[in-house]
């Protein structure tokens, strides 16, 4: 199935993904991995995805907590403290991941040395998160999808149970959660032009405004949305390389917009060849009995049911050591303290009996369980809803 996916039109994939997961979940109660290397796996290969893991001063230790909790050894993590942090935090980062041996072994673990200055309201997270990604591409050329997630975020899905249900979608497709109508604090937002002088000065300096307004653009359609994307590989190029000389111009523009990374990849992708491979939405968990967006109150105990329900792969603004964490990781991950959220390719186990991931096997065999259901039904959701797929063009 997958690779027929590559051989037909673009218009045509959605509607054979939905038929792809369909034909998926009648098999997914006896997915079991095989014991037997003659027999042939009639699963398609699982896809690589490249975690780009930022946080500020003091989160390291979540950092290396959300690594374990994500890990897998088909993937790659990059790890980034901005300047906020000390040289003495991010060296002590490097030594943990280090010190675990599977991401030795694996070598898919790299901590970026030179720090990045990081102005929330600006346009230096934009540069942050280019940067990353940059560095991923350039590092390994073999992932199917980029993925950025921050300190404060935790999985709500084993990586087998992920990377399983993403196997059986096109690699064409992009997860952008996005919003057209612009409001009143989004007009004055597009309007504003600002100097983040995080872009040029080693110390910190404040944001300032320019004294005139500029025009609403329409030579592109502007959106925005979540910071948060999970892109493909060949959008990552396009944004960085940029074979037309939109992602340029496009940079260029935001370079002096206010939170350019809440609306940066949302404008490239819909007003470029892109536009019909978004997904509205970025697969994380959101708070709709606030705005319907992700919410931004620390995580209760009442929410674990909720976010569990919803199918996402991600969830936000999880406090340091959040006990809700410990039930994710105890219910969805089981994971042990201290060590990667196991999979099928872990053989090991502890005295405790827990899969400890001391001894590792094949590493393309995934044993998915009710998280790929629960995975499976919000993207059957969400391709069955009108407003799901953009294209403006």
């Amino acid at each position: 199935m997958a690779i027929l996916l590559k051989q037909i039109p673009l218009f045509t994939l959605l509607p054979l993904s939905l038929l792809s997961l369909f034909l998926l979940f009648r098999l997914l109660g006896n997915h079991q991995p095989h014991h037997f290397s003659h027999l042939p796996n009639p699963f398609p290969p699982p896809p690589k995805v490249a975690y780009f893991i930022s946080g500020t001063n003091n989160d390291g230790p979540g950092i290396f907590r959300l690594l374990h909790a994500t890990y897998h050894p088909r993937n790659y993590y990059l790890l980034h403290l901005d300047r906020r942090a000390s040289d003495k935090q991010r060296d002590q980062l490097a030594r943990m991941v280090g010190s675990v041996e599977i991401f030795v072994a694996a070598g898919n673990v790299n901590v970026m040395k030179k720090s990045n200055p990081v102005n929330e309201e600006g346009s230096s997270p934009l540069a942050l998160i280019l940067h990353g990604a940059a560095i991923l591409l350039r590092w390994k050329k073999d992932w199917d999808w980029f993925v950025n997630l921050a300190a404060s975020d935790y999985p709500l899905i084993p990586q087998d149970d992920f990377l399983h249900i993403l196997s059986y979608l096109p690699r064409e497709l992009n997860f952008i959660e996005h919003e057209t109508n612009i409001t009143m604090q989004e007009y004055q937002r597009i309007t504003d032009v600002i100097v983040d002088p995080r872009l040029y000065l080693q110390s910190a300096g404040r944001m300032f405004m320019g004294s005139e307004k500029r025009t609403v653009p329409n030579a592109f359609r502007f959106l925005t949305g979540s910071p948060h994307v999970i892109l493909n590989h060949k959008l990552v190029q396009f944004a960085l390389l940029g074979w037309e000389n939109f992602p340029r111009i496009l940079l260029l523009y935001f370079s002096n917009t206010r939170l350019s990374h809440k609306a940066y990849f949302q404008t490239l992708a819909c007003n470029s060849e892109f536009s019909r491979t978004v997904i509205n939405s970025n697969l994380r968990y959101t708070d709709c009995n606030s705005p319907c967006s992700e919410s931004h109150h620390s995580r209760r105990p009442m929410d674990f049911g909720s976010m569990l329900a919803s199918g996402a792969a991600f969830a936000g603004n999880f406090s340091v050591n959040d006990p809700i964490m410990d039930v994710i990781d105890s219910v969805v991950l089981n994971r042990g303290k201290g060590m990667p959220a196991p999979g099928a390719w872990c053989l090991g186990r502890s005295w405790s009996g827990r899969v400890s991931c001391s001894e590792w096997g094949d590493v393309d065999i995934l044993r998915p369980g009710p998280a790929a259901r629960r995975f499976k039904q919000l993207l059957l959701k969400l391709m069955k809803s009108k407003s799901f797929r953009s294209d403006f063009t």
